[in-house]
């Protein structure tokens, strides 16, 4: 008996894996119905950009898939995100994509005590803060260290209305400073300066203590991920400046 995997079955198999974006069913609705038929040529001819719609949206489908599947697609995909913001923004933006995105995910959240002992003695304090000061609807799935380009982060990740945000913590580089990355601030929260920008369906907002660089990158609307960091930054700050003393 032949068991050897129909490409097919495979190709269908990986489309079904693979989420669309979130942006993609408004873009193609848009696309398709953002005119009026003007005539009856148009009324037959709707079904036909249906159907293109539909095999374009396929054709996405199958390329995150790729992407997933693939280390060089990955890391391309991470440099076509990250060329478009400035240099220090991108530092939270390529690990929230290679760590939280493309990472893989355990089967069952791990617990508190385990979560602490991945972050270490010096930042595991950050696990209880963030539980008390994010929003309800959102709920820690992961804390860790990790590394990604030579870089080293502490990482949270909350989920939550699905959406995936990261909390993701850089110990500054010699000379690195949110204020010299060609940015203005947003806003000023409790006397920090916070910062933003985004790119495709990713919202960037970050603010830096002496130092530590401190991101939270998500899918949520920008003003939203702008109002969760916010939300968060001051008691974080309080807690980063006291192990840097």
């Amino acid at each position: 008996m032949d068991l050897t995997p129909d490409p097919n079955q495979r190709l269908k198999q990986a489309i079904n894996s693979i989420e669309a974006p979130p942006f993609l069913e408004a873009r193609i609705r848009n696309q398709v119905f953002q005119q009026k038929p003007r005539s009856v040529w148009n009324i037959w001819l709707m079904p036909a950009t249906a159907a293109m719609a539909l095999c374009f949206g396929m054709g996405v489908a199958y390329q995150l898939g790729h992407l997933r599947l693939t280390e060089a697609s990955q890391e391309s995909y991470v440099a076509t995100l990250t060329s478009k913001v400035t240099r220090l923004m991108s530092v939270g933006l390529g690990d929230h994509v290679h760590c939280s995105i493309f990472g893989k995910k355990p089967a069952t959240p791990a617990s508190a005590e385990a979560w602490a002992e991945k972050m270490g003695p010096q930042y595991a304090g950050l696990i209880p803060l963030l539980k008390d000061q994010a929003p309800s609807q959102f709920q820690i799935v992961e804390a860790h260290k990790c590394s990604y380009h030579q870089r080293k982060f502490v990482h949270l990740s909350l989920a939550g209305d699905g959406h995936l945000l990261s909390v993701v913590i850089a110990v500054k580089g010699e000379g690195e400073s949110l204020r010299a990355d060609s940015l203005a601030p947003m806003l000023v929260q409790s006397g920090l300066p916070i910062y933003q920008s985004n790119v495709q369906r990713f919202g960037i907002d970050a603010f830096e203590t002496r130092d530590h660089l401190v991101y939270l990158v998500s899918d949520l609307p920008l003003e939203k991920n702008g109002a969760v960091l916010q939300a968060l930054a001051p008691t974080v700050s309080n807690f980063l400046k006291g192990i840097e003393l």
